[in-house]
């Protein structure tokens, strides 16, 4: 039988490191596109070509269609290159944190600890 998930306590004080926590959806979006602007810029690219292939089909010019459509897949593959990219990146900030945060306890706790006596 599989163990039972148990997640990491959630810390109770914020520190300088971390952003502060979002206080509604627009300030979690801001601070997102701060972190990552390439990715809403290319969601907003690909709703463009989206939109100018609609509007080639209509008008039924199949040239502009298929060219709006090739910028479409353009647009998305570099999205999700910029999302990945971003991932990657701010994964490892988060980790250089944590481990400096475990490297300060270990050496807070070393230095409360006392040494014993010598013996000679």
């Amino acid at each position: 039988m599989p163990r039972q998930y148990t997640p990491e306590p959630v810390p109770e004080a914020w520190s300088p490191e971390l952003p502060p926590p979002p206080k509604n959806m627009w300030d979690k979006f801001s601070r997102k596109f701060k972190e990552e602007p390439l990715v809403p810029i290319g969601c907003l690219a690909t709703v463009v070509a989206l939109v100018a292939a609609s509007s080639a089909l209509q008008k039924g010019n199949r040239a502009q269609f298929n060219k709006m459509l090739r910028y479409r897949v353009a647009a998305q593959g570099l999205t999700v290159v910029a999302a990945l990219g971003g991932s990657v990146y701010f994964q490892g900030q988060r980790r250089a944190v944590r481990e400096a945060e475990q490297r300060a306890k270990l050496e807070a706790a070393e230095a409360s600890t006392p040494t014993p006596p010598v013996q000679v």
